[in-house]
């Protein structure tokens, strides 16, 4: 690692301020969109930005160099930009096609800087430059406004791919939750004062590791919700979905209860709250006396005189 050791110290215990700090929201259980919360989400990003210039000036990683030759204390270091796209996802200050995209380049970088220490041997898909993307999102917006959704049964061929993708997520889940398993056991272990620095190594490899399964589910969802959000921007071009702020909002439910008469009525209006209601037995003993409703005490009387003859 070349850059100046002076300042090494330094940068190392800001990461693990604003590491606790990821793992305090992490945790939380305020809403996202509370003020409290977002504040929190807004000085950690800050943090682990500033965390991130300070590595880049101190030299931390080499493009030539491998896993093995990144010192022990360095390893974490590899956690910056996947903290950055997970924070960054909570964003509620931002639109939120933006915070997808912010969140999309951070992951991105997380997968790329793994796999060139060999820590990863994924392959994430080109992406294209802004000017290539936005010129391709309008490209997609038209063909999609034009083509009409596809009915029928999947394809054999589409069948499979998602045969896969289950499979696929049925693996990764079973090795995420192992290594969840192997975290807890290596971080029980550093609370012992006599561990070794293999053992610090060890913890944070596993959690590099760990991180590299939630990047890649995260980034499946960035995905599909860029998608989703780019379809809507097509029906709202085309009028078959109205805007979010031309939607009227819908007027409060009113509690429906009987009135005793039209004077009330008249006063308090029609499903006043604090107006008591009438029973079922008043309701129906009313409506006998105003002629809507037949005498039980004369239908009986009548089925009785029919049962006599």
């Amino acid at each position: 690692m070349a850059g100046q050791e002076c300042e090494y110290p330094t940068v190392s215990s800001l990461f693990d301020q604003f590491l606790r700090l990821y793992e305090e929201i992490d945790k939380s259980d305020l809403p996202t969109n509370s003020g409290e919360l977002q504040k929190k989400i807004k000085d950690t990003v800050a943090g682990l930005i500033k965390t991130t210039v300070l590595v880049s000036e101190v030299g931390v990683f080499s493009s030539n160099e491998t896993l093995e030759e990144l010192s022990t204390n360095s390893v974490k270091f590899l956690l910056l930009p996947v903290l950055l796209g997970s924070l960054t996802l909570k964003r509620t200050d931002i639109e939120r096609m933006e915070v997808l995209r912010l969140s999309n380049i951070y992951f991105r970088d997380y997968i790329t800087r793994c796999k060139q220490y060999g820590i990863t041997d994924v392959d994430l898909p080109p992406e294209p430059n802004n000017e290539d993307q936005e010129d391709e999102d309008d490209e997609d917006k038209k063909r999609m406004a034009k083509v009409p959704p596809r009915k029928g049964m999947p394809t054999p061929q589409e069948l499979e791919a998602m045969a896969r993708q289950r499979e696929d997520k049925i693996r990764r889940f079973k090795e995420k939750k192992a290594m969840g398993e192997r975290l807890n056991e290596l971080k029980k272990a550093l609370e012992n004062p006599s561990h070794d620095e293999e053992i610090v190594r060890n913890y944070h490899i596993t959690m590099v590791k760990k991180f590299i399964m939630d990047c890649l589910e995260e980034l499946e969802s960035v995905t599909m919700e860029r998608n989703m959000l780019a379809e809507m921007a097509v029906m709202r071009m085309k009028g078959t979905l109205p805007d979010p702020e031309d939607t009227p909002k819908p007027r409060p439910l009113k509690p429906i209860l009987i009135t005793r008469d039209a004077m009330q009525k008249n006063v308090f209006g029609l499903g006043y709250p604090s107006l008591p209601s009438m029973t079922v037995e008043e309701f129906y003993d009313q409506r006998v006396r105003e002629g809507w409703f037949p005498d039980p005490s004369k239908n009986q009387n009548c089925l009785q005189d029919h049962s006599g003859t």
